[in-house]
């Protein structure tokens, strides 16, 4: 393809349509700023005080470096049943409620989208129960509490920005240090290439395609808990989440309208669904994901896969997992695109999976 087609999907861009001087995001954010997610699950590993003979539960569909933390402090952890809507199975709750002794559920809200109301009164019976709730609330963007119910939440403005970055709601607020390292390095040169590259095409993809391969490396690395840094605090106050929330919605709404039609790809949430979050794509069901996945690439269309579990050793007692495992596909419908970029994507999948 030629080098200056623009792509869909892939690492965010630096652009100026993303900031309001006016703003300050984080005024009143009371809560734990850290440098990513994984500093996030530490820091509340290390406060929600398990004992040893306690659990955590957390969802068979997640993304299996969130074990990371658990695996290195030893916290012993049991998952519950994702059904193949990623609702929560609340029987398969009840029964490990029963057999051990939770400290801890840990629950994901599936690419920006809250769970029903049905689930969150669950939810919050057990918490009655002082059953600590950890919720993910990675896959939507925010800076305020919103409708978020655990008793600790966080997020990672990476997955939505160009920017470093992790808050935690929780009582505990505790300050953290930043510390330069190799990620710090790579992922920033990365993203000042891409820019580069995609304003004013200087450069080579290979050259920040590299760097944020080495990058996602060092970041798994890191073992210590990691305050955020303050250039991160001060273009995360500048973001302009509004005029992001509406690009990403109505986005969403137009592939929405024109993807349902077909009936070889199964939408997992309905449009109406979008409440009050910046969603962070369209989430498809579709047979034969990896080779339509491949051949979207070769028109610069860059569909993530959230998550494979396929190759984790304790997916195979999970059949409603591992079948959206195998099917899903994310439709990037970020800021960046407009509805002719939708239309694009739109015109390929349907020409490769029929309609």
């Amino acid at each position: 393809m030629g080098r200056y087609l623009k792509p869909i999907g892939g690492e965010q861009w630096f652009d100026i349509n993303l900031f309001d001087n006016k703003l300050d995001n984080l005024k009143n954010t009371k809560a734990v700023l850290l440098s990513g997610g994984q500093s996030a699950i530490a820091f509340i590993l290390e406060n929600i005080n398990i004992k040893d003979d306690e659990y955590i539960l957390s969802p068979s569909y997640l993304c299996p470096s969130i074990l990371y933390n658990f695996k290195k402090t030893n916290i012993k952890y049991e998952f519950y049943k994702i059904n193949k809507d990623l609702s929560i199975d609340f029987a398969d709750i009840e029964e490990k409620v029963k057999k051990l002794k939770i400290n801890t559920i840990f629950f994901i809200d599936y690419f920006g989208f809250y769970h029903n109301e049905e689930t969150i009164k669950y939810l919050k019976e057990l918490q009655k129960q002082n059953i600590t709730l950890i919720e993910d609330a990675v896959q939507m963007l925010w800076f305020d509490r919103k409708k978020f119910i655990g008793n600790y939440i966080f997020n990672s403005y990476r997955k939505f920005l160009p920017i470093d970055g992790s808050i935690v709601l929780c009582n505990k607020i505790k300050k953290y240090s930043f510390q330069k390292d190799n990620y710090y390095e790579s992922v920033n040169l990365a993203r000042a290439k891409k820019t580069i590259f995609q304003n004013f095409n200087i450069g080579y993809e290979e050259e920040f395609l590299n760097l944020y391969e080495k990058a996602e490396e060092e970041y798994y690395k890191r073992n210590d808990i990691i305050g955020m840094d303050e250039e991160s605090k001060k273009m995360l106050s500048k973001v302009d989440y509004k005029f992001i929330l509406k690009k990403r919605k109505e986005n969403y709404c137009y592939l929405y309208d024109r993807l349902i039609q077909n009936d070889k790809i199964r939408i997992i949430y309905n449009k109406e669904l979008i409440d009050d979050s910046s969603v962070l794509g369209l989430p498809i069901l579709i047979e034969t994901r990896d080779e339509i996945r491949s051949k979207l690439r070769e028109f610069n269309i860059y569909c993530p896969v959230h998550w494979n579990i396929l190759k984790e050793d304790w997916s195979d007692k999970y059949a409603d997992s591992k079948y959206v495992s195998s099917r899903i596909m994310t439709l990037p419908i970020d800021q960046r695109y407009d509805f002719e970029d939708m239309d694009k994507m739109i015109s390929c999948i349907n020409n490769l999976v029929g309609s």
